[in-house]
């Protein structure tokens, strides 16, 4: 699995993406090809878009945006340019008070 090229472990039961400007509304396509490679495209009223291409060898996802990784809790933070986080030398991620819902 790679997330804006960055190569990640599998997390079983994937990972969660933790806004850090909460969308309302989110508009998702599926586009299957015949090999059975998949691309999901979401694109999200607060301008943030993930694509993601599934094939038999690998999962590749990219977001239009800076993220950190949570490996300890498994969440994928989506920055803004304020955004305020620390990294913490077990994986962890700390996000400045008041920056996420």
């Amino acid at each position: 699995m790679f997330l804006n090229g960055t190569e990640m472990k599998f997390a079983e039961g994937g990972y969660k993406y933790v806004f850090m400007k909460p969308p309302k509304n989110v508009t998702e396509k599926t586009i299957s090809k015949d090999n059975g490679d998949r691309m999901h495209i979401e694109l999200y009223d607060n301008g943030v878009q993930i694509r993601t291409l599934i094939t038999r060898q690998e999962v590749n996802t990219i977001i239009n945006r800076e993220v950190a990784i949570d490996t300890v809790s498994n969440k994928i933070y989506i920055l803004e340019p304020d955004s305020q986080i620390k990294k913490n030398p077990d994986g962890s991620i700390e996000v400045a008070e008041g920056e996420t819902n």
